[in-house]
């Protein structure tokens, strides 16, 4: 009698997720949900425009208290994304990247992951306590801000700023 076969899956954790980061291709961005890896397309002309803009704004009018990051943001103990910007308390406590907890506001440029910023990583920022998440749709020239608790997409036109 022959005992029935078993695969297991072994989902990262952060602390596993950064240890292979040497062994990842350093072309690409990585990000990590619920224990897998995420390999990221580079961004492109619009996606950059767009960010630099946005990156601009948001640190001219910067508040008191809050920091413009665009570094690594840990949603859980499996799951880390590289947001293209965040509004983050400016307290941090401990080494590594910032926990949820501390963002105010998390903002995606979406040239070509529309459906998994709208999808996947809503759901991950949602789960995680995030109180505001943003993904800029630069084909559809719009942005799609999700609240808490709920998280409904509201689609508005900033003037101009989706021209890149």
């Amino acid at each position: 009698m022959s005992l029935p076969e078993t695969v297991e899956v072994h989902k990262l954790t952060v602390r596993e997720f950064h240890a292979l980061e040497a062994f990842l291709s350093p072309d690409r961005r990585h990000e990590l949900l619920d224990g897998q890896i995420y390999v990221m397309s580079p961004p492109g002309n619009p996606h950059s425009s767009v960010l630099d803009e946005l990156d601009d704004q948001f640190r001219m009018q910067r508040r008191p208290g809050l920091c413009v990051s665009s570094g690594g943001l840990r949603l859980s103990e499996t799951t880390e994304f590289w947001p293209d910007l965040c509004l983050l308390e400016t307290r941090r406590q401990g080494g590594g990247n910032p926990a949820a907890r501390t963002a105010r506001l998390v903002v995606e440029v979406s040239d070509s992951t529309l459906d998994y910023d709208t999808g996947d990583k809503r759901r991950a920022y949602q789960a995680a306590g995030v109180p505001e998440y943003w993904v800029v749709d630069v084909q559809g020239r719009r942005v799609l801000r999700h609240l808490a608790p709920d998280y409904a997409p509201e689609a508005f036109e900033p003037p101009g700023a989706l021209s890149p």
